[in-house]
């Protein structure tokens, strides 16, 4: 045995030449590597003094640029200010009446209206929000602006309306008399009455036939709401192993039917005959038990081994002594087996 188990683990001389020797050719491809290794090389001085005055004038430009934008900015507020102290300073401006448009009038020319600067400010703000202002009597909606105000402001509110439902345009009303000519006034315009045109489009509702769960086919069941051809496969095959239904809402229990389809169908659902194939558990071996959708296979041994100690099944009721059976899963099954 140790001699067989050291001819295992010992090499001969070729053996261990070859082994010397691959161990050989890992460490010269281990470090040949590090002699070919690339170096980066010199610095091209011309290359990178372009480079750095790339990124130099790139700075600069978005330094001008920001220095641009400051200044547009200054220039404007420092209009506005000079503005603004002129309208101060001149009285006679600030009470000057002209013809205005709320939406389209700048914040100086609300001050020469003879608004304060916080008011014209405030308005301002609104209408870059998007507020807009719809009719004259919305000055009163203004915060802080007096009564006098709106009173002297009112009469010069020129509100323009460009889209077509602000456009006024004739109006008159026909009435139909026994003689069809006569027309009434409305509002001193005109306007012709066009006659209601019917609905392009008529709303149809389905009517479905009703269903009976025990006797109907996969045609029948196709015709339902949201039923196809598979669920409708799939609520024939789960009937035929349950053995019927005794209850609509058992048709809820097939395997891929959602809940929404079946609250869509289930106003359709009747039972006009019960007649279930029942299961004398007595005779019925543990194949037949669990080929039914309610009894699992620690029901189906449940019973076979009940019924090998204790004999025959006197009453159905006697289920009720095993463990694996509760009162819910016994009322569902109960119709469903017999005692022969």
């Amino acid at each position: 045995m140790w001699e067989t188990i050291r001819g295992y683990l010992t090499f001969t001389r070729k053996e261990r030449y070859g082994v010397l020797f691959l161990l050989l050719l890992i460490i010269i491809f281990f470090i040949l590597p590090y002699f070919f290794k690339h170096s980066p090389g010199d610095r091209d001085p011309e290359a990178y003094n372009k480079m750095k005055e790339e990124v130099r004038k790139f700075e600069s430009s978005r330094f001008d640029s920001s220095k641009e934008n400051n200044r547009q900015r200054y220039t404007r507020q420092k209009i506005f200010s000079e503005e603004l102290n002129q309208l101060k300073a001149d009285k006679y401006a600030q009470l000057h009446m002209f013809y205005f448009d709320p939406n389209k009038i700048r914040t100086t020319d609300w001050i020469r209206l003879g608004l304060q600067e916080r008011q014209a400010l405030t308005i301002q703000r609104y209408l870059e929000k998007g507020g807009r202002f719809q009719k004259a009597e919305d000055l009163k909606k203004l915060y802080g602006l007096h009564s006098a105000d709106y009173e002297r402001l009112f009469p010069f509110v020129r509100i323009s309306r460009s889209p077509p439902e602000f456009q006024s345009r004739p109006r008159y009303e026909k009435i139909y008399a026994d003689d069809r000519s006569a027309v009434r006034k409305t509002d001193s315009l005109f306007h012709e009455r066009s006659p209601i045109p019917e609905p392009r489009f008529r709303r149809t509702v389905k009517i479905y036939s009703e269903t009976d769960v025990n006797h109907s086919d996969s045609v029948v069941w196709s015709a339902l709401p949201g039923i196809g051809e598979k669920l409708a496969s799939r609520i024939i095959h789960f009937r035929e192993k349950l053995g019927g239904f005794y209850q609509t809402d058992q048709v809820s229990e097939t395997f891929g039917l959602p809940d929404t389809t079946f609250q869509k169908i289930k106003p359709y659902l009747r039972i006009h005959s019960v007649t279930l194939r029942q299961i004398d558990i007595n005779t019925a071996t543990k194949e037949i038990l669990m080929s039914h959708p309610y009894i699992r296979w620690s029901l189906a041994r449940s019973i076979i081994e009940y019924r090998l100690q204790h004999g025959s099944f006197h009453s159905v009721n006697e289920l009720l002594q095993l463990a694996q059976m509760d009162a819910s899963l016994f009322e569902k099954l109960k119709p469903y087996l017999m005692v022969n």
